[in-house]
């Protein structure tokens, strides 16, 4: 994989040295030798907005966002959070402006507000307030056989891809993970004229049909990030697997993102502290794999 191999390799020891305890890999650069300096990018998912301890109100940013749990565990030599809340993978420059040629460990997650996800399922939820039955979102977005959203998610590999590849310009020597979006939809759902879990629908307010849709959505974005990540040299976190049961309707404290009114503090439509905290693990684990 371009520019990763050899830093991958490096950060991976040194992270099992501190995660575990233990000595790094056999064969390995001692940790020492090439310390870990990591720049966390992306959006509100990454910065955890709304989930305490808010540490910038401009950008939403947590002390407990999944970035900071990982440098916790990792130790890195320098760790900069620039995470914002509402950053766009077409509009980098504030947060590109933090890599320097010797970073060696970077995240992004990005994308979702490309596509403006956030706010179809604001207007979904709408719609399936005044319409709790049939599909009407999937209805309003797709006309004419063509899929709006769908079509907003494709445009976003390219964004996704550019922003990589200047990334890599400015950081040429960092183990670059772009990193998916924990899972929001049930991965079953109802029948469009099946019983919905009551407790559910006190946190949401979709139209039975549209559970569905909105899977479909975020499988998308998830697998356009993906292509996005690997045809430009970084690593993909998918967070799709773990999270499978841990949606928004998921008993609380068991759930990692939250509906329209969260129940625990974060942004509707976001990942709770649970959800951040599974993100890092992810991303740790995604480092030695």
């Amino acid at each position: 994989m371009r520019h990763t191999t050899r830093h991958a390799t490096v950060v991976t020891a040194a992270l099992l040295a501190v995660w575990t305890g233990g000595p790094a890999l056999a064969g390995s650069p001692a940790p020492s030798d090439e310390p870990v300096r990591y720049v966390a990018m992306g959006d509100s998912a990454a910065s955890a907005a709304g989930v305490p301890d808010q540490t910038s109100l401009k950008c939403l940013r947590s002390n407990n966002n999944y970035p900071h749990l990982l440098a916790r565990h990792i130790h890195p030599a320098a760790f900069t959070d620039v995470t914002c809340s509402g950053a766009t993978a077409a509009q980098l420059s504030d947060q590109l402006a933090a890599l320097t040629p010797d970073t060696t460990l970077v995240t992004l997650t990005i994308g979702a507000n490309d596509a403006r996800v956030v706010d179809v399922l604001e207007y979904c939820s709408a719609l399936g307030l005044a319409h709790p039955q049939g599909a009407p979102c999937r209805d309003h977005y797709r006309r004419d056989g063509h899929d709006e959203v769908l079509q907003r998610i494709v445009d976003v590999g390219p964004a996704v891809a550019t922003a990589v590849d200047e990334v890599h310009r400015r950081a040429p020597q960092a183990h670059v993970l772009v990193t998916g979006y924990v899972r929001f939809a049930p991965t079953g759902v109802p029948a469009a004229d099946g019983p919905r879990d009551p407790a559910c629908r006190l946190r949401e307010t979709f139209a039975d049909g549209d559970l569905a849709y909105l899977g479909l959505v975020e499988r998308r974005l998830d697998a356009v990030l993906g292509r996005a990540a690997r045809t430009h040299g970084a690593d993909f976190v998918d967070n799709h697997p773990a999270s499978n049961g841990h949606d928004i309707c998921a008993p609380d404290g068991v759930r990692w993102s939250e509906g329209l009114v969260p129940t625990r503090p974060t942004a509707p439509f976001h990942p709770n502290a649970l959800g951040e905290q599974a993100m890092a693990r992810e991303v740790y684990a995604r480092l030695h794999h």
